[in-house]
């Protein structure tokens, strides 16, 4: 329909948008016309993608339409217009066209308006003309990045210019934002280019080089905050947006970075230095922030340290460490964020580590900094840990003085706690590390016991740790007594990592994994006693809370994670002891559940760990037994069903064995129901329950008796619940872990044929949409298959096939 209309449409368009001297009275058909060609060449964007429609008529307009930008009646669509074609489809528009456009950004009219947009006039027509330069930007990337003629380089020169129009970014100046976004793309097309050309010796780098310095530069001056009580006059989403555009500032830099290696460095470090000189704290505390975004890009065979030499100075620190005047709270965060980035530094340029620990522990006292003094704190003790040994009872002090005269909050606590317990791994032999971890253990004690001089001081919070209703509550300032009881569990949970041996610590492949018993019956057992019974007195009083459940549960997965035996390494009687004290009215069940999984794959198999699990799972399974139905509680189903997978790797002895047989029966019913549910997160639970059971390890006699009678009796209806759900019931993105205990049944079961063909011709099949030619079809082509991966392909065909072809196109 369109190809016969357009020899009639173009000539009816042109009449209006091409008067070289229009009159006034044809200002609403002029109008109307620019509308209808924006529908046209809107439509032709998808016509180019069809060869079989040409709409070359439409492109003798676009001349026309640029010209037009001058008609103040027109400008706010033929802009739009323009925009769109620019960013959308580029290619509409020819090579004359772009010349036309760069010829009109050196034009009077376009100066004018780029004057006042840069002057601080963000009105919408003067926005959306530097929305237009940088769609035109975008459009000619390629030619802007590398071709080093004038008229290139004087539109590119205007695009950085863009960057420093008048106002602050986001709050006043609407342009910067989308601006810095065009910066991103051209260095990362810089990047392209380094990679697929000369290199840095490709005649237009040191061009583009120059023009992203200055960007840089202007970006470095825009986003300096403003005073305090400027910015906090801001609405909140002005604030945000101002550290969002600092932050996609600190991505450019971050790319720019693998442009100009670690030299980019020098431009902040002069920055900073001038900075400090001059006791501009805006300057500093930006200069500090862009040094800040590079730790992660430096390698280790780059000269990093001979950088940061030249702004790591005794001037510098002495800055911070006595300052003439009160340094602004963000330049300190920015200090502190510098320091946490490059805290390795310190391990091998000791010097100035006294000093910088000084400032930072100093921070502590502010509320503002505090948080981030003690993140900073954990980074040098964890960096320097073997050069701060010697330290460790100055940072014990240290933190006792803290603990008395600084509220710090429970997460800067246990930031600090983790770094100088960090220093106690570094101790050489176990039994030098008593008596610091008692001090430390001490600190939490005493938090402990205030904890519930706060909640004697407040009846309610008592009375509620057994009422359920109460007991989902989560930590916050009006339980002050909860809040102290959670926060002393994270001081734990930061000793316990503190604790932990450094990622690049050796790992011993030939250790036989039986380890040292210091800490579980030799001297270092008082520890884990003392810790086990502070846990204990917490869970006591304050159990009932869904917070202290949780926290607990994190105790115990530090100590999953270690390798070695250690003080928060804990025999599974222990673990278990609180894990079986968990039932239905337990808040966050779901997570005691799931640390029972992690606790499953933790432990070698030994006598006492048998006796364990086995009364693990007698506990999961009076758990799911009381849930009913999967789908009464999603969470806990999926949980209990996890635990159950994980047992089969290394304990399916023990789950074959497991005593009354009703429960074990129900426990394989319980996965079997969780099959056929419509709760996507027990269902694939239970499908990788079934594919890792199929497919177990080597079972003791009498347990393989056991086995192969689960799969005799629930064989078929496990192949029956798989075809109900691939037969059309599953969700589309269940079907591929649904597929895989049907690969493993074919592959490992010689009567899979028999399950599967009876569940596809039985009477209840669920889809009258495939024949029965069509199920012996299926069967044939996944038997042949034996649980190769084309299976997920054939599964999902049938199941198209059982929903109906509609529903291809719809899923």
């Amino acid at each position: 329909m369109m190809l016969p209309n357009v020899d009639d449409i173009v000539p009816l368009i042109s009449r209006y948008i091409s008067e070289s001297t229009p009159s006034p009275q044809h200002t609403k058909n002029r109008q109307e016309a620019m509308k209808c060609y924006q529908a046209w060449v809107s439509y032709a964007h998808r016509a180019f993608i069809d060869d079989g429609l040409v709409l070359e008529p439409l492109k003798p307009l676009t001349k026309s339409t640029i010209m037009c930008l001058a008609d103040e009646n027109l400008y706010e669509i033929t802009m739009e217009l323009l925009s769109d074609v620019l960013q959308t489809y580029s290619r509409f528009f020819s090579k004359e066209d772009f010349q036309l456009l760069y010829s009109l950004f050196n034009s009077p009219w376009a100066q004018e308006r780029y004057q006042r947009l840069i002057q601080g006039d963000f009105d919408f027509d003067s926005l959306q003309f530097g929305l237009f330069s940088l769609a035109f930007g975008d459009a000619t990337l390629q030619d802007l990045t590398k071709n080093t003629e004038p008229q290139f380089q004087q539109f590119l020169s205007g695009l950085g210019g863009l960057l420093g129009a008048d106002g602050y970014p986001v709050h006043e100046d609407r342009i910067f934002v989308p601006a810095l976004e065009f910066w991103n793309a051209f260095v990362e097309n810089m990047i392209d280019g380094v990679h697929s050309e000369a290199g840095r010796d490709a005649p237009w780098f040191a061009t583009a080089q120059m023009h992203v310095n200055l960007a840089i530069e202007r970006c470095w001056r825009k986003l300096q905050f403003p005073p305090p009580d400027v910015f906090n006059s801001w609405d909140s989403v002005d604030r945000t947006g101002f550290k969002d555009a600092r932050r996609d500032f600190a991505d450019l830099l971050q790319q720019f970075y693998l442009v100009t290696s670690i030299s980019i460095l020098d431009i902040f470090i002069a920055l900073a230095i001038k900075s400090v000189e001059e006791r501009n704290w805006a300057e500093l505390e930006t200069s500090l922030y862009c040094l800040a975004c590079f730790p992660d890009n430096i390698s280790e065979n780059e000269p990093r340290d001979e950088y940061l030499a030249k702004i790591f100075t005794a001037p510098f620190f002495s800055l911070f460490a006595n300052p003439p005047e009160e340094i602004p709270v963000r330049t300190m965060q920015s200090f502190l964020l510098l320091v946490d980035g490059y805290a390795d530094y310190f391990e091998e340029n000791m010097s100035y580590l006294p000093i910088v620990l000084n400032i930072v522990f100093g921070a502590l006292s502010s509320p503002a900094l505090s948080y981030k003094a003690s993140r900073t704190i954990l980074r040098l003790c964890s960096n320097c840990r073997k050069r701060l040994v010697p330290e460790l009872g100055s940072f014990l002090q240290q933190y006792q003085n803290l603990a008395l005269n600084s509220p710090l909050d429970k997460y800067s606590k246990e930031a600090i706690m983790e770094g100088i317990a960090s220093l106690v791994q570094a101790v050489p032999d176990d039994d030098s590390k008593i008596a610091p971890l008692d001090q430390l253990l001490s600190f939490v004690d005493a938090d402990i016991e205030t904890s519930f001089r706060v909640i004697v001081s407040q009846p309610s919070l008592g009375e509620a740790s057994n009422e359920v209703k109460l007991s989902r509550r989560s930590s916050n300032p009006e339980n002050p007594g909860l809040d102290l009881g959670v926060g002393a569990l994270r001081s734990l949970i930061g000793v316990a990592k503190g604790l932990q041996a450094p990622d690049d610590t050796p790992v011993d492949l030939e250790d036989s994994g039986n380890g040292s018993t210091f800490w579980t019956e030799g001297n270092g057992s008082q520890i884990q006693r003392r810790t086990f019974d502070m846990i204990s007195r917490v869970n006591d009083v304050l159990g009932g809370y869904g917070d202290i459940v949780e926290t607990t549960c994190e105790i115990w997965r530090q100590g999953f994670r270690e390798l070695e035996p250690g003080a928060f390494v804990f025999p599974p009687a222990l673990i278990a002891e609180f894990i079986l004290k968990a039932n239905v009215q337990t808040p966050r069940l779901g997570r005691v559940i799931g640390t029972a999984c992690l606790f499953v794959t933790s432990y070698n198999l030994s006598p006492q760990l048998e006796v364990v699990l086995n009364a693990l799972i007698n506990w999961v399974s009076q758990l799911l037994q009381q849930q009913g139905e999967p789908g009464n509680d999603p969470e806990i189903a999926q949980n209990g069903i996890d635990f159950l997978t994980r047992l089969v790797p290394k304990h399916l002895n023990t789950l074959m064995n497991h005593q009354p047989p009703t429960s074990l029966e129900f426990l394989f019913m319980f996965t079997l129901k969780a099959l056929t549910g419509s709760d996507t997160v027990p269902k694939g639970s239970a499908a990788e329950f079934w594919a890792s059971f199929v497919t177990g390890p080597e079972l003791e006699q009498e347990s393989k008796a056991s086995a192969d009678n689960v799969m005799q009796h629930l064989g078929p209806m496990l192949a029956q619940a798989l075809i109900y759900n691939i037969s059309g019931h599953a969700a589309r993105s269940e079907l591929d872990k649904l597929a895989d205990p049907l690969k493993k049944l074919i592959f490992r079961q010689s009567q899979a044929k028999k399950w599967f063909e009876a569940a596809l011709m039985a009477e209840n099949f669920s889809s009258d949409k495939v024949t029965v030619n069509d199920k012996k079809v299926f069967l044939q082509k996944i038997l042949n298959l034996r649980g190769a991966r084309g299976t997920n392909l054939v599964v999902r065909d049938f199941w198209l096939a059982c929903r109906g072809t509609n529903f291809a196109y719809t899923s």
